[in-house]
């Protein structure tokens, strides 16, 4: 069987139109040519995507080193034009101020074979359970009415690159160092929306997301580490290990709950949880499995049915995030 074609991207398709309105307002036609044209050929190219492909499928009208410096040297905001598209996207699903929506972030390891590129650094890859040279990248995303609309991507650097960048000899802008946690809180802050449930992982359980959380009067949920402190409500020294206080909890006052057709024992309790307040746990175990997590939020008053049922909203970014990068392998040193 023949592989499908390279397609070929001529004129601007009519049908974007709508897609591409706001973009072409905030770029300007000169850079709008190239941006259109990268964006449909990732849209369009199957297998793995790179320069070469992008290069071919433009009628090679537009060479690797134009298209490269478009994406590296040009000055356009690459994170404000995605937010800008993201929003505009929400708002074409029907999205109105004051309908709630998920924010959802993680962040994946991209393995690099390039020995000249910027903020290479040594990686674990949890899917290969090996040590690599690589780029860590943070990705937030959208969710609505089961949409996954990617918003925000930030490519982290460690210290040393990052100090690398003030010095005379290094061609591009400067870079200050930021940790991790401290990008997912900034994009907390920015996101111009209300009524948000924001779900992450045990990483961002910390103070510096919480807090934004909580200054934005954004809800959110993620799961605690094991080896974290709890103190239930009116026992302010009975200090109580999760790893421990977990499974007792689960086998005294557990109930088997179904959620989105499958089956889980479900226990909760108010308290304070080291470092971050007064929250709510959620202890949650599938049946026929002895692996238990431990969900967090500042939602006290959810019950716990609801709290895994947003929780699991999370799962999409898994998929996006192993898609968009892998795929692609385009995204910008935030600056």
């Amino acid at each position: 069987m023949e592989e499908n074609p390279m397609p070929r991207i001529g004129r601007f398709p009519p049908f974007c139109k709508r897609f591409f309105r706001r973009v072409r307002k905030l770029l300007g036609s000169c850079h709008f040519a190239h941006f259109w044209r990268v964006v449909v050929a990732l849209a369009s190219i199957q297998g793995r995507r790179n320069m070469r492909k992008i290069e071919a499928a433009c009628r090679n009208h537009h060479t690797r080193q134009s298209i490269g410096f478009f994406l590296n040297k040009a000055h356009w905001n690459a994170p404000e034009m995605l937010a800008e598209t993201a929003m505009d996207t929400l708002r074409q699903l029907g999205w109105k101020k004051g309908m709630a929506v998920e924010l959802i972030l993680d962040d994946t390891q991209k393995k690099k074979r390039g020995k000249q590129m910027d903020a290479v650094s040594r990686i674990f890859l949890h899917a290969e359970k090996v040590y690599a040279e690589g780029h860590t990248i943070l990705g937030c995303a959208i969710l609505f009415r089961n949409v996954v609309i990617p918003y925000a991507v930030r490519l982290w650097v460690t210290e040393s690159f990052a100090k690398s960048t003030h010095r005379p000899s290094y061609d591009g802008d400067p870079i200050e160092f930021c940790k991790l946690t401290t990008m997912a809180a900034s994009i907390i802050q920015d996101a111009p929306l209300d009524n948000v449930t924001v779900l992450f992982d045990s990483y961002y359980l910390c103070p510096a997301v919480t807090r934004a959380c909580e200054s934005k009067k954004y809800r959110y949920i993620g799961v605690a580490k094991k080896n974290r402190n709890f103190f239930p409500d009116g026992r302010d020294h009975d200090k109580r290990r999760l790893s421990q206080y977990g499974p007792n909890v689960l086998k005294r006052d557990g109930r088997w709950t179904s959620v989105k057709g499958k089956s889980y024992r479900l226990a909760e309790r108010v308290g304070r949880l080291s470092k971050l307040g007064r929250v709510k746990l959620v202890f949650s175990r599938r049946s026929r499995e002895k692996g238990w997590i431990c969900m967090t939020t500042n939602a006290t008053r959810w019950g716990v049915t609801r709290v895994l049922s947003y929780y699991l909203n999370r799962w999409p970014i898994e998929v996006y995030q192993a898609d968009c990068p892998s795929s692609a392998g385009l995204y910008q040193l935030a600056a």
